[in-house]
């Protein structure tokens, strides 16, 4: 896919910096959609979902207005991608905003030309064609993934993931039994989107989407300085 053909929102109450973040995306000929705060941003969306979110946490005279849109994107079906820009840098806030969905959450102020590389290497996620059925295929009982739609199913039940951690648990689903799988694994599955120092974050975010499920979830085990690996011993009744 090129560029143009990708639809991307970005939500930013400072004129002069949403014009900045509009013009880099239009110069790499993505189609961009520019608000200036929450409201139209959502009756936006009503009408068209984008490829892509870009937003500023404080919008306005909203403290979490940001926030409170990564909340309201969840009420759709399909995960849509956020890239949270902010001042706010505290560990609170970034738990926040990655445990609403988040793919990345950048400092302001933003570097442009970092900022363009994450948006490519995202999109490069949700675009990348399957090479075959059986990569694609879960080796983990009860555990089913529908890859054109970024979905899991445990149980038969659907996953709360963003399509990032749908790749990051994939490394799981079609591994060998008892395989660690690495930082580096899960950093290159996600393009780069997902930094090293997040990942425990996504871990923690795919685990409570199990438990969601089955409150007794204990399949995700860290391997100290290794990573992460499956295990099917764990008692999940009770």
């Amino acid at each position: 896919m090129q560029n143009t053909d990708y639809r991307i929102a970005v939500i930013e109450d400072d004129p002069i910096q949403l014009e900045s973040l509009v013009t880099a995306l239009q110069q790499q000929g993505f189609s961009v959609e520019s608000f200036t705060n929450r409201q139209d941003a959502q009756d936006y969306f009503a009408k068209t979902l984008p490829d892509l979110v870009i937003s500023d946490i404080i919008l306005g005279s909203e403290i979490d207005g940001g926030f409170d849109l990564a909340k309201h994107l969840l009420s759709y079906n399909q995960p849509i991608p956020i890239i949270f820009l902010s001042e706010r840098q505290s560990e609170f806030d970034i738990y926040t905003g990655h445990a609403l969905g988040a793919i990345d959450y950048l400092p302001k102020p933003i570097s442009l030309n970092v900022l363009i590389v994450k948006v490519k290497n995202l999109l490069r996620i949700t675009s990348t064609p399957k090479n075959s059925e059986h990569e694609e295929h879960s080796l983990i009982e009860g555990l089913e993934l529908a890859p054109e739609q970024f979905k899991a199913y445990w149980h038969e039940k659907p996953l709360d993931l963003t399509a990032t951690e749908f790749e990051m648990l994939k490394q799981f689903a079609t591994a060998d039994k008892g395989s660690v799988i690495s930082y580096d694994a899960l950093q290159s599955a996600t393009q780069g989107v997902v930094e090293r120092n997040t990942i425990n974050t996504h871990i923690c975010r795919i685990r409570n989407a199990f438990k969601k499920i089955t409150p007794n979830f204990n399949h995700i085990h860290n391997e100290y300085g290794r990573g992460y690996s499956w295990q099917d011993k764990s008692d999940e009744l009770g």
